[in-house]
């Protein structure tokens, strides 16, 4: 007997092809929705690591550039303490500098200058240079601080190139009137900044404290000399840790930009990608996926209008059965609307189709569940949730394969169990702040895994709450911070060692020299400072070149690291000279160190590069720190003063202040 008819409201008499072609469409939705989450991480992904490849290149240039200069300042250092200069035997030493300009060939001319005019260029006769001096401002400034300084780009005087200047002052009893300038051509330069040595589109530039372009990686005949772009100088006004901004560069192209100084002078590095590079790769993955949908859209639209007419076929035969007779109004040319499928078939089929659809939405339901939760756990950065007393809920499998647990070792514990004894301090401190403002960024911590060893880690979370604004949980992003650490380090140890000695370095041991002051304020105990410098140390440089003469700078370092205590801190200052920190000493017992020092220096033999053997001798002045000493310049002025005695006395000899 056929089943009475159900009338359904009009609204609901919706043709099922069309029914299916909207849930086809509908099924895209958490497709979508997961591409779009795949696509920001993306983004951040790519940005995150060009910014640190914008770092790296940009502390590789700043250190080349910072290379170059103090070699050629230590070449004209050198040179200003020479016997010619100290005598100022123009004639003499305009011969050494020739030499050097025709050794180093990144020099293209030395002058000697005085404030307002230049005594000889290199490239000239002797006696044929009377002309002014080009950047007077940085002579001047050379002149008046007794530092060494380097200027902005200037039409050289020994060719129709632009080039820059480093001046050092040459200190005759305690004055200087006199001035070394070593000229440098801005091409070196440029060829340092040169495309070659950057990846495609970035740009690199040298500017000095006026914001003055002195080199440029690309277009260099068309900037250098102009002011850098209004990024580049707010780059160089900026305070702190050099962080990448964006900006645009002089052509306005916008770019992502770093500024960071050029150690010891007055320039600035500034390196610029621009954002097409960043975003070409997301376009381009956007343009992909775009690709995808719509042929999946395509193929589901497709799928949908076979199966439903498949289903109207199926659904017509059912309707026949369930009537008892092959003659039902079904076979009329009237499409089968959904009011008529549910009054045919809905009590026949309705708990079949039921579970067919629980069964479909489920296995979508499943998948799309480890999708995301494959994502999570093999993430390259750790996750976790803490709950409002700071214990473990969840945590990824990148972050447990970090810590050397499962997760039912540290689910339920304090995430506090996890740190180092000084991250468990930070964390205590920090997490009720968090608490109270819902996010934290970078927070530097180290993580103390299985076997004890630590690793340093940057932690930003954010804080999840109900509709009523209570807290549920934390929802925490941690990267690996380990290589930029050990980056950091490196680069601090450059900035405080000497390259040739591995001592320590001028800045270094001026910064020790404060804290000893510091110490012996407090507590009374006395301390001394050494000065020594090699005897006839041109004269090495002469007969076995500088090759050999940095063999010398480099074993009696190593000496005199073995011949002072544990406590005594050594330091390259100068070219062959070096000062010596030595704490809780008297001068009398630190003659008797010097001494000591002095026989066993005349006492060893230096093997040069080559197997040559040589001997020399050093000259040492002592000078003990006074509460009088307003600074540690002022004993070294006294120590140095000794040692100058020392010399004049016949040298291979110690002196002290008294």
């Amino acid at each position: 007997m056929p089943l009475p008819a159900l009338h359904l409201p009009p609204a609901l008499s919706l043709n099922l092809r069309t029914w299916l072609l909207g849930l086809s469409l509908l099924t895209t939705l958490p497709l979508l929705v997961f591409a779009l989450s795949v696509v920001w991480e993306f983004k951040e992904f790519q940005q995150r690591t060009l910014v640190e490849q914008l770092e790296r290149r940009s502390d590789e240039l700043a250190h080349a550039v910072a290379e170059k200069l103090h070699s050629t300042l230590g070449t004209l250092t050198a040179l200003a303490e020479s016997d010619a200069a100290l005598a100022l035997d123009v004639p003499k030493l305009y011969a050494h500098a020739t030499r050097i300009t025709a050794r180093e060939h990144d020099i293209r001319a030395i002058t000697l200058v005085t404030q307002d005019r230049i005594l000889f260029l290199t490239a000239a006769p002797l006696g044929h240079t009377d002309m002014p001096v080009n950047a007077a401002d940085r002579v001047e400034a050379a002149l008046r601080t007794q530092s060494p300084n380097v200027s902005g780009p200037f039409l050289s005087p020994a060719s129709p190139d632009l080039a820059v200047a480093l001046t050092v002052p040459m200190v005759r009893e305690g004055e200087a009137i006199y001035a070394l300038r070593g000229i440098l051509a801005v091409e070196s330069l440029n060829r340092l900044m040169s495309a070659e040595r950057l990846p495609q589109g970035w740009v690199a530039g040298i500017a000095d404290a006026n914001g003055t372009v002195v080199a440029r990686s690309h277009d260099a005949a068309r900037y250098v000399g102009r002011q850098a772009s209004a990024s580049f100088r707010q780059g160089i006004l900026a305070t702190g840790k050099p962080t990448a901004f964006l900006g645009t560069i002089l052509d306005g192209t916008p770019t992502i930009n770093l500024v960071q100084p050029v150690f010891g002078f007055d320039w600035y590095l500034g390196v610029a990608v621009p954002q097409t590079i960043l975003h070409a790769p997301l376009t381009e993955m956007l343009w992909h996926m775009a690709g995808l949908g719509l042929l999946w859209v395509g193929l589901s639209l497709l799928a949908a209008m076979a199966f439903s007419q498949y289903l109207l076929r199926q659904m017509k035969t059912v309707a026949r059965a369930i009537n008892h007779t092959d003659e039902a109004p079904m076979q009329s040319r009237t499409p089968l609307r959904v009011s008529e499928l549910a009054t045919l078939v809905g009590k026949f089929r309705a708990t079949q189709r039921s579970e067919a659809t629980m069964r479909g939405d489920r296995d979508v339901a499943v998948i799309a569940r480890e999708q995301v939760q494959d994502l999570y756990d093999h993430a390259p950065c750790g996750y976790h949730s803490l709950d409002q007393e700071g214990r473990v809920l969840r945590m990824n499998q990148t972050e447990l394969r970090w810590l050397g647990l499962s997760l039912a070792q540290v689910q339920g514990h304090a995430y506090a169990d996890f740190l180092t004894a000084e991250s468990q301090q930070i964390f205590q401190e920090r997490f009720p702040q968090f608490m109270r403002e819902g996010h934290i960024k970078d927070l530097e911590m180290e993580l103390r895994n299985a076997s004890g060893a630590a690793m340093p880690v940057l932690v930003s979370a954010t804080a999840i709450h109900d509709a009523q604004g209570n807290f549920v949980a934390s929802r925490s992003t941690v990267f690996d911070h380990t290589e930029k650490k050990r980056v950091q380090a490196q680069l601090e140890r450059m900035a405080r060692s000497d390259a040739l000695t591995e001592l320590s370095n001028r800045r270094d041991f001026y910064e020790k020299a404060e804290h000893e002051i510091a110490r012996s304020r407090r507590s009374g105990m006395p301390f001394c400072v050494l000065m020594l410098d090699v005897d006839h140390f041109k004269k090495v440089n002469d007969h076995y070149g500088h090759a050999g003469g940095d063999d010398v700078l480099r074993q009696l370092a190593r000496l005199l690291v073995a011949q002072l205590r544990a406590v005594d801190m050594p330091a390259r200052v100068g070219g062959e000279e070096f000062a010596v920190l030595m704490p809780g000493t008297p001068l009398t017992e630190a003659a008797l160190a010097a001494e000591r020092l002095r026989a066993a220096l005349q006492a060893t033999a230096v093997t040069l590069g080559d197997g040559q053997q040589i001997s020399i001798t050093a000259s040492i002045g002592l000078a003990q720190w006074s509460a009088d000493d307003t600074g540690i310049d002022a004993t070294l002025k006294r120590a140095d003063t000794a040692l100058y005695r020392a010399k004049a006395t016949g040298r291979n000899r110690v002196c002290t202040e008294n």
